[in-house]
């Protein structure tokens, strides 16, 4: 998972309010990837980070095991080559 990605992810467990963002990252395995510039990219994304968070994360550049956290209600997203599943079960997202 990116920090770019990260940076967009949110809880939507029920009953969790703006305080599910960010989400805290914890990774086990970490792998850092140069790539290069790629200003269009960039120009297009910058309106949409949360640059405190980003910079909280800014420690794990490319997360490929570990788990993200709500800081609100605790809950655990797990990270899986580098993929974050944030699927919520039946009673999470029931009204």
């Amino acid at each position: 998972m990116k920090l770019l990605t990260h940076n967009l992810l949110s809880s939507h467990v029920r009953g969790v309010g703006p305080r599910g963002f960010p989400l805290r990252l914890q990774a086990t395995e970490v792998r850092i990837n140069p790539v290069e510039f790629n200003p269009d990219f960039v120009a297009r994304m910058i309106p949409k980070v949360e640059w405190a968070a980003l910079l909280e994360a800014a420690d794990t550049v490319d997360v490929l095991e570990g788990t993200l956290q709500c800081p609100e209600s605790g809950r655990l997203f797990p990270i899986s080559r580098g993929i974050p599943n944030m699927l919520l079960s039946d009673e999470e997202t029931e009204t």
